[in-house]
């Protein structure tokens, strides 16, 4: 606890320090986190944007600006790679698969209600992550991407559209569509994701809705049987061949099985907000002066808006969630890799005789979801003096979750349970010094009683000789129920009902920017009680006693003519290593050359790295579709993983190619994500982005 309590008084300090600052008032700024209220036409003239995006902020209701997703970014050809969701990431070699990343703090913070879905993690429509738009001119953006394998293909299809009519409505639709066929026998997947959404936004009135869906398919092979078939391709040719291709590597399981998962949402947050009128007097813009001389009219000088005081809302959350495993048929191979069936079924022989017991993966679960939240605010600046804004809400939660019974093997009894909770958010978003938050909510009633929640942070920008810095602190407590698939599964390789304890977590964190020198330096911590890991066989067990996490990180960024780099390095440990296994080191380095062609053409040739020390990483159990504890054999140490692109900027449009894992072609390595599951062979990709805003 003694570095908690250091962080701890960082952290006061950082308090005490930004309130001591008397920093320069910043120009508004169109990508800053604030508040959505009507502002004048003055500020409204200098942004000069035609393209808003806005974030829900849970509970409330209320929709805060945020920087819109830039389809023309440096990163576009690794838009979905795996490797580009953390330094370190398990994967199964597919884009789609399930993934892990292997720095802790870049992991969920719970265990998942339905926990079959952690490995899609970022990858399923939530409501605190989608955007919602406010456009001048109708948007699409599309994008294409594919390998250039004939039998080995992943194909990616996505887009986005967006349309306002009139002020204050807006409405349209998102899709993405990846389709796979994997480098390894059994290793196909498709996912196939849609959103339909709507907006509408006046001054009194808010309303942000959309329904969506999320399919996602595959195969599983349950990993390669050996490493030494990439280490040692000479010792397995068979045909005269130097290297062996990825669909002759041997696989653990060679019958087709296949996991499915389902979601459908539907998101309603309605606002009614309390305030007035005001009008400010304003300097006319050149533009506004040419036109009134130019017509004869008379100018205004004065800007009418409307300032919220206060507000009600009512969110309407509803999530259908199932999860299949489901194999061809009986096989012995299913003994031979998942071990003795827990549940068996009995077949007849056609022509009689003595009945036979067999068994199959055919597993099925099902949690459907329905919460409402009530919630009063008071907002931040209506008056000088009103330095923040205060909300306070209610929740109530309802659960019914399906599991298959022991008999027919077919959804049983509904599992029904609820809760309730009550919490409270205040915030400065807008501050010149100081902006801050701090959340908490408490279970009062049903199955989370005595669950609460707690979590805050600080924000600070100024400037110390001549250079601008920025400070960030936050906390975040926890006490928590723990999933409830976690503690009941029932499946034909797997089954259990636990009476699991609630889950602890004390995290303290600090960041510093030295925008100046491009660099950003963090330090993390956390004591974890009562951890849920997954043993052999996927079966949740709970560590009681305290595991201390700690990271520190560090970004580099700069360039030097037309020489530009991108280094970020991270330190963790773990104070319980056969509990909650970590790479000490992880380091990702892109460095790339920019140029124009033509002063039209903006083109970036690069190579992007990633390495990390060697651990006892998890291995994906497809039963579960968990990651699993297992000490046979270390990954990582070897070789980094190296990425060679180019990248082309013609205005609105963007296209790239990319030669995925460059190291094979001059070292060898098991190049192995996560135990038994390689990533993919050296291969060629490309795709188009293209952004048809007006």
């Amino acid at each position: 606890m003694r570095l908690q309590t250091i962080l701890l008084a960082v952290l006061l300090l950082v308090s005490a320090v930004a309130q001591a600052q008397v920093p320069e008032r910043r120009t508004y700024s169109p990508y800053e986190v604030r508040d959505v209220v009507e502002i004048p036409d003055e500020i409204k003239m200098v942004r000069g944007d035609k393209l808003r995006a806005y974030r829900i902020t849970p509970s409330v209701a209320r929709a805060v600006r945020v920087q819109m997703p830039d389809t023309l970014t440096h990163y576009t050809f690794e838009y979905i790679s795996p490797e580009f969701r953390s330094l370190g990431t398990a994967y199964q070699g597919n884009m789609n698969h399930v993934w892990q990343a292997k720095l802790f703090f870049d992991r969920p913070r719970r265990v998942g209600d339905f926990f079959y879905t952690d490995g899609y993690y970022r990858m399923l429509y939530t409501p605190e992550e989608v955007r919602f738009y406010d456009t001048k001119t109708p948007f699409t953006f599309v994008r294409y991407q594919r390998n250039f394998k004939t039998n080995e293909s992943e194909d990616v299809v996505a887009g986005d559209f967006g349309v306002n009519m009139g002020r204050e409505i807006n409405f349209g639709a998102n899709f993405d569509y990846r389709n796979a066929q994997g480098f390894y026998t059994n290793s196909r997947s498709k996912d196939a994701r849609y959103r339909l959404f709507a907006s509408y936004r006046a001054d009194r009135y808010e309303l942000y809705a959309y329904v969506a869906n999320d399919y996602y398919k595959q195969q599983e092979n349950g990993g390669i049987t050996n490493s030494d078939y990439i280490l040692n391709p000479d010792r397995y040719n068979t045909n005269g061949r130097t290297k062996v291709s990825a669909k002759d590597i041997p696989v653990l399981i060679t019958e087709p099985l296949t996991n499915r998962i389902r979601a459908g949402h539907a998101y309603l947050a309605q606002t009614y907000r309390l305030g007035s009128y005001r009008s400010v007097r304003r300097t006319p813009t050149d533009r506004e002066l040419e036109e009134a001389s130019r017509s004869g009219d008379s100018l205004r000088l004065d800007s009418t808006y409307f300032v919220p005081v206060g507000g009600v809302s009512l969110t309407t959350y509803y999530n259908k969630q199932s999860r299949r495993l489901q194999a061809q048929g009986e096989n012995n191979l299913w003994k031979t890799v998942f071990g003795d069936p827990v549940t068996t079924q009995t077949r007849t022989p056609s022509g009689g005789g003595t009945p036979v017991q067999y068994a199959y993966p055919n597993d099925t679960a099902q949690l459907t979801t329905l919460h409402n939240t009530l919630a009063l605010s008071l907002m931040e600046g209506f008056r000088p003096w009103v330095k923040f804004g205060l909300s306070a809400y209610v929740r109530q939660e309802q659960y019914w979750a399906k599991n298959p019974d022991a008999t027919t093997h077919l959804y049983g009894v509904t599992d029904r349970f609820s809760s309730t909770f009550v919490g409270g958010l205040m915030e400065r978003r807008e501050g010149t010094g100081l902006n801050f938050s701090a959340r908490g909510e408490l279970g009062v009633l049903g199955s989370d009683l005595g669950a609460f929640r707690l979590e805050g942070d600080i924000r600070t920008a100024f400037r110390l000789f001549h250079r601008e810095f920025a400070l960030e602190a936050d906390t975040y407590i926890d006490n928590a129920r723990p999933s409830y698939f976690a503690a009941h599964h029932h499946g034909t390789y797997g089954w259990w009902d636990k009476n699991l304890k609630f889950t602890r977590r004390l995290e303290l964190g600090g960041k510093v920017h030295l925008s100046s020198w491009g660099t950003q330096l963090e330090a993390r911590t956390a004591s974890l009680q009562n951890y849920i890991y997954y043993g052999a066989k996927g079966e949740p067990s709970q560590y009681s006693d305290i595991i201390q996490v700690l990271s520190l990180r560090a970004r580099q960024t700069g360039s030097a003519g037309l020489l530009n780099w991108d280094v970020e390095a991270a330190y963790q440990t773990s104070t319980q290593p056969s509990v909650l296994p970590l790479p000490q080191l992880a380091v990702a380095a892109d460095v790339y050359l920019r140029f124009l062609v033509a002063q039209v053409m903006r083109i970036d040739l690069g190579l992007k790295a990633y390495w990390h020390s060697a651990y006892y990483a998890p291995y994906y159990l497809p039963t579960t579709q968990q990651f699993i504890l297992q000490t046979e054999g270390k990954i990582g140490g070897e070789a980094p993983l190296i990425n060679a692109y180019a990248n082309f900027r013609l205005k609105r449009a963007r296209f790239f190619l990319q030669m995925y894992n460059v190291t094979e072609a001059f070292t060898t390595s098991s190049r192995l994500a996560m135990y038994k599951y390689p990533y993919n062979p050296m291969y060629l990709a490309g795709g188009v982005i293209v952004d048809l805003n007006n």
